[in-house]
């Protein structure tokens, strides 16, 4: 029998996921699994898991939120043997499990866990840090890990809206170079994202007909400070509206990407404290795991070209 480890932070969200456990295990059994079901004891517990246990099964399946997420792709990363991965959405945002079109019930979710429905997509690095769909500075980047886990359990997606707002009253430009081969750039920014997904924050991207998630390729946003209200109201209507010609931000495509500060950068990795830093050097390792996905609609474009 195919062995399965079933890899679940009980904390996650509002810790729904503790109801669907026999659900999502039967689950597993009638797609042929003997499940292990491992709870994760706290911070970093879920990439320990994974990379010391990865051998030992033939797939490898998490529950929790973007962060539990991050954490066993990271443990895989730095294994020997990389399982296909399954994802039980069980945060408040959720935004990779969009891109892959993975259902929100946990027992839908488990169901498409446990088929057949292959994908190797892409991984990233920051500096020496494993992340899976953003790294981002700036404005709003602080949101979500300043943002108390009691409060996202509360309000859901409320609640990065509530305090994305209030991260309006103090702006910070940062002067930085960037510097890739398809485009060289000094200005300041009040905002950047290196992002591999359909959705930051629960929140379309400002340009999904572009997202491929196993292309080898990053999108690249840079916004240029606000001096206004009113600035801020035509920045805001070109990223909703999509305006990748607007000339108040940059957006391109790159497999790798370096920035340098004058000062200390603030980053978020997937949601979760990336550190503060004067140089960040993101590259794109392209197809490195293969997760079970959903609806691959994001995922098409790139092996058409």
């Amino acid at each position: 029998m195919k062995k399965l480890l079933w890899i679940v932070n009980p904390h996650a969200g509002r810790g729904a996921i503790a109801g669907k456990v026999v659900d999502c295990v039967s689950t597993f059994q009638k797609a042929g699994y003997d499940v292990t079901l491992y709870a994760t004891q706290g911070t970093k517990d879920a990439t320990r898991v994974a990379r010391e246990r990865a051998a030992e099964f033939d797939r490898i399946v998490c529950a929790g939120g973007d962060g539990t997420l991050n954490e066993v792709v990271t443990g895989l990363m730095e294994a020997q043997t990389r399982p296909p991965l399954g994802y039980i959405p069980a945060g408040t945002t959720n935004d990779f499990a969009l891109s892959l079109g993975i259902p929100k019930s946990p027992v839908e979710a488990a169901a498409v866990a446990a088929s057949d429905n292959l994908q190797a997509l892409d991984i990233g690095m920051f500096n020496e840090r494993y992340f899976n769909y953003i790294a981002a500075f700036g404005v709003f980047t602080e949101v979500s890990y300043a943002t108390p886990q009691q409060t996202k359990n509360v309000f859901g997606r409320a609640a990065y809206i509530i305090e994305g707002v209030k991260s309006l009253t103090n702006i910070r430009e940062h002067h930085m170079r960037v510097n890739s081969a398809e485009m060289t750039v000094e200005d300041d920014f009040i905002f950047g994202m290196v992002s591999n997904t359909v959705s930051v924050g629960g929140f379309k991207t400002i340009s999904t007909d572009d997202v491929a998630l196993d292309d080898g390729l990053y999108e690249v946003l840079l916004v240029y400070p606000v001096e206004n209200p009113m600035e801020l109201q035509w920045l805001a209507n070109d990223l909703l509206t999509g305006n990748v010609d607007s000339n108040r931000f940059v957006y391109f495509r790159t497999s790798q990407i370096t920035f340098d500060a004058e000062d200390d950068v603030l980053w978020t990795l997937d949601g979760e404290f990336g550190g503060a830093v004067k140089h960040a050097d993101i590259t794109n390792f392209s197809r490195a795991i293969t997760f079970v996905a959903g609806d691959t609609k994001n995922l098409e474009k790139a092996e058409e070209a």
